[in-house]
């Protein structure tokens, strides 16, 4: 009972805005690449304002970066301390992230204003031990059996991106804000990693329009945190231990059956993400008909191209791995048919054994035949001969005869030379071979008049008197 209240009085200070909030700006002059404050209310948006001021006045040019790992209802009084936000609420966003399960596309914040931000919220997805491994930290044991779940696999974030006019002490400077959730994974990956990678990039102080700011850093943060490759290499090893179960039968075939389904659930579940990530992309696309055409040769245009192709080369590949395993459900269902089959066939070569003399048995035990028991022990003796030879000779008379009737040489198809190319034969037609012989479509030397071939031979014949004579 005192536990149950505590955990009501935590889940009280939570919805009263107790609990505290990591904010990172970045900061090229800081060794970790940003600073970090604790917010726990109202009063401590003073620090955060003077935080952003100083780092603008630092790098007056620099993208300001800000990321945030959690939510509270006063979260928009902190913001607003330094960020204009007169388009819609910034903490709006940050709420979607931390508790809606639905993903948003690309799109504008509000039609008001000339400047207008952008937000979207994206679920990256990468192999769950991935998250980990690229920390240094160890992945957790799964409590599930088999396959985790699509959440542990899932890395949510919430971007608010405004090329100009957000920032209060500089009105140039562009402001882009990352929520992600206050899970330990994804603390590791933004204190560890994001900054670092997003300042290392060679296009980060490159000033741009809106439209380019918010693809610039929706690729950024999708080639960080999501990797579909690693997804594709863990599902492509899963099939083959799959498929070693199912030719070693290490598993009873109900055991193998449900994981194989468990296996297509789940790359049907991801493909609904590959498809968002895709339809993200090309949504993104359609946004360089907004930039100038001057800027319109800026190479992250050509990145986003590239994107959606590596994407929609995956989701074919996603289809093939798919239909093997379900190939092999197929597999294990035939298998146990012919299983069944079999077992079948056998208890129908005991009943042929044994019935005729079960027969004679019950022909004998007729009680108003009064034959001498001996005589049993003859008609016996013969009936079962008969039934083994029986048992054995059939099948082979049948097979003999599908032979005769049915012979599997006469349903082969004989190969014509006609019906495929020749090795050679694909060259272009403007393609001449010395000395070939070859009728297709190897170009054959045209056939010259005989006038042109006598002039010619009539002046070589001239031209070599003429060196006799210079010789002489």
């Amino acid at each position: 009972m005192a536990s149950r209240r505590r955990h009501l009085r935590r889940r009280k200070s939570w919805d009263l805005g107790d609990s505290p909030i990591y904010l990172r700006v970045g900061s090229r002059r800081s060794p970790r690449r940003f600073h970090e404050i604790s917010v726990s209310g109202p009063r401590d948006a003073p620090r955060f304002a003077r935080l952003i001021e100083d780092q603008v006045h630092a790098f007056p040019r620099d993208p300001l970066i800000i990321s945030i790992n959690g939510y509270q209802p006063w979260l928009e009084e902190i913001l607003g301390s330094c960020i204009e936000d007169y388009w819609s609420h910034i903490s709006d966003l940050d709420r979607e992230v931390q508790y809606a399960g639905t993903m948003q596309f690309p799109e504008r914040a509000s039609k008001r204003g000339q400047d207008v931000p952008w937000t979207f919220i994206l679920d990256h997805m990468n192999v769950p031990q991935v998250y980990y491994w690229s920390v240094g930290m160890d992945p957790p044991e799964w409590e599930n059996f088999g396959l985790p779940e699509i959440d542990h696999y899932r890395f949510r974030v919430g971007a608010w991106v405004c090329g100009r006019g957000a920032c209060r002490f500089d009105r140039e400077v562009p402001v882009a804000i990352i929520f992600t959730k206050p899970t330990p994974v994804s603390e590791h990956v933004v204190t560890e990693t994001m900054f670092g990678f997003l300042y290392r990039d060679g296009d980060f102080d490159q000033p741009r329009e809106d439209e380019e700011g918010i693809c610039w850093l929706f690729s950024r943060l999708y080639w960080l945190l999501t990797d579909w490759q690693n997804i594709i290499s863990e599902i492509a090893t899963r099939l083959q231990e799959a498929e070693a179960n199912s030719h070693g039968r290490h598993l009873p075939v109900k055991t193998r059956t449900r994981l194989l389904h468990s296996e297509v659930d789940r790359m049907y579940e991801l493909k609904e993400y590959l498809h968002h990530h895709t339809r993200a992309f090309k949504k993104l696309q359609k946004l360089k008909l907004d930039v100038p055409k001057t800027e319109q040769k800026d190479p992250l245009w050509g990145d986003m191209d590239d994107a959606v192709e590596d994407l929609e080369q995956l989701d074919s590949t996603l289809d093939s791995l798919k239909e093997r395993f379900n190939n092999l459900i197929e597999l294990e269902f035939n298998i146990q048919n012919a299983v069944q089959s079999d077992n079948s066939q056998f208890l129908t070569t005991i009943a042929t054994l044994f019935l005729p003399v079960s027969y004679l048995a019950s022909v004998f035990g007729i009680t108003t035949i009064t034959w001498k028991a001996i005589w049993y022990l003859w008609a016996a003796i013969p009936v079962v001969f008969v039934s083994i030879l029986f048992t054995l000779l059939f099948p082979w008379s049948v097979r003999q005869v599908q032979k005769r009737l049915y012979p599997v040489e006469e349903l082969r198809i004989q190969l014509q030379p006609r019906s495929f190319t020749m090795l050679g034969d694909e060259l272009p037609e403007n393609v001449n071979i010395p000395g070939g012989n070859r009728q297709g479509k190897v170009k054959q030397k045209a056939q010259r008049p005989a006038g042109m071939d006598g002039a010619r031979s009539r002046s070589r014949s001239r031209v070599q008197s003429e060196k006799i004579d210079d010789e002489g």
